[in-house]
């Protein structure tokens, strides 16, 4: 009798646990039409990848075109403060070129996360959750200097620009005045650099 109870209990339990799995362990999907601040866009990106997302897709989003003979440009407005960059040569095709902008960004770190030390920055995720723990206004250069990056240099608009490269192949962009004042533009590029 105990090995007949046995047989229908264990597989009742398994069930349990695979359901609990599901809803409590597992991060579900996201749509674009979920993508309201910059990490929900990273999981967009990370689950769907470059090649699949759309212009249309986050046209729900408070946005702006630019259109011109070389391309285009569309910049989204998240709820976080953070703007969502698409560049490319048509619309009917992936963008090229996707980046975020971090220096008015919001972002509030969760509370499973922690603090961030600057040294432990190594993944776009890390550089969000740091801008969202600091604030844009208080990055500093130095804060990224243990990532590989070029030397500094003067852009053609005459402003100082670093690029660092993260760990996961991305690329972090820091431009202002210069390093003894706070950067003016924080820009979180996430395709890889197309020729």
């Amino acid at each position: 009798m105990n090995a007949k109870k046995y047989k229908i209990i264990l597989p009742v339990l398994v069930l349990v646990v695979l359901l609990l799995y599901l809803v409590f362990f597992r991060q579900g999907q996201i749509n674009s039409r979920d993508v309201k601040t910059g990490p929900d866009f990273l999981q967009y990106l990370d689950q769907n990848g470059t090649r699949t997302v759309s212009w249309s897709d986050f046209d729900h989003l408070p946005h702006e075109k630019d259109d011109a003979d070389e391309g285009h440009t569309v910049t989204y407005r998240l709820k976080d403060g953070c703007e969502l960059l698409f560049s490319g040569d048509s619309l009917d095709q992936p963008p090229r070129w996707i980046s975020l902008n971090l220096e008015k960004a919001s972002i509030q770190p969760q509370d499973k996360e922690g603090k961030i030390e600057p040294k432990s920055i190594q993944t776009r995720e890390d550089v969000i959750r740091y801008v969202g723990q600091v604030g844009g206004d208080h990055v500093t250069w130095s804060d990224f200097d243990h990532l590989p990056h070029l030397p500094p240099e003067e852009g053609a608009s005459g402003l100082y620009m670093v690029i660092y490269t993260l760990k996961d192949g991305s690329m972090l962009s820091l431009s202002g005045p210069g390093e003894d004042q706070a950067p003016w533009f924080i820009n979180l590029s996430l395709t890889p650099d197309k020729k």
